[in-house]
C-alpha cells in the first residue's frame, strides 16, 4: 500500500552505508467541488501522503487545476514572483481538510492527521502546481530533514519542503531553454 524512496548517505572516510527514507503512503481523500451546473459534487480522488507527523500532500494535476482556478475566481491573492505557480490555501485541522475559507468550495479533505500549530485550528498552506503531480505544504513547517554523514560525525540539514519545492520547479523552467537547444544539436 505505500512505496518507499531511498536516500543512501556516505560518509567521505567510511564505506558503511547509512540508508534514510521517504515513505509514499497512498490513500484516497475527498475532494468536493461544483459541477458545471452549480451542483456540489465529491468524489474519491487518490492523494500521496507521507509518514504520520508529516506534513506535506501530492495531489492529482486535475484536482491542482481546479484549486487553481476557484483561487482565480475568488480572486485569491498568489506570491506575486510565481502567480501561476502556486497559490496560498488553508489547512483546517478540525475537519482535515485544504481550502480558500471555512465555508468555501473546492475543498480536499485528507483522511490523515497533519500536524499544525498547537495554539491554532487553521495553518497556512501553499499549492505548488508544477510536476507530474502538484502539492500542498504547510507554511512554516520543518518537513523533510535529510540526513547526510560527512566526514566522522553526522550533520543535520533541515530543508523547508515549501522552499524546495519552489527552487526545484523553478530550476527546470530556468533550465527549459537550454535543455531545448541540447535537443536541437
Amino acid at each position: 500500500m505505500f512505496h518507499c524512496v531511498y536516500r543512501a548517505s556516505t560518509a567521505l572516510y567510511r564505506t558503511r552505508r547509512i540508508p534514510s527514507a521517504r515513505y509514499f503512503h497512498r490513500v484516497t481523500a475527498d475532494f468536493s467541488n461544483y459541477d458545471l451546473k452549480g451542483n456540489l459534487i465529491t468524489e474519491k480522488v487518490p492523494v500521496i501522503v507521507g509518514n504520520p507527523g508529516e506534513t506535506y500532500v501530492l495531489i492529482d494535476p486535475e484536482v491542482g487545476s481546479a484549486l487553481r482556478a476557484a483561487a482565480s475566481q475568488l480572486q485569491v491573492s498568489a506570491p506575486a514572483a510565481s502567480i501561476q505557480e502556486r497559490y496560498k490555501l488553508t489547512f483546517f485541522h478540525d475537519s482535515r481538510h485544504f481550502g480558500f475559507e471555512s465555508s468555501s468550495y473546492p475543498r480536499l479533505y485528507v483522511p490523515r492527521y497533519i500536524p499544525g500549530r498547537p495554539e491554532s485550528s487553521v495553518s497556512p498552506a501553499t499549492l505548488f502546481l508544477d510536476g507530474k503531480m502538484h502539492e500542498i505544504v504547510l507554511d512554516g513547517t520543518a518537513d523533510g530533514n535529510i540526513y547526510s554523514s560527512f566526514g566522522y560525525g553526522l550533520s543535520v540539514f533541515n530543508i523547508d519542503i515549501a522552499h524546495f519545492a519552489h527552487n526545484a520547479s523553478a530550476t527546470a523552467r530556468n533550465l527549459e531553454h537550454v535543455l531545448d537547444q541540447l535537443k536541437d544539436m
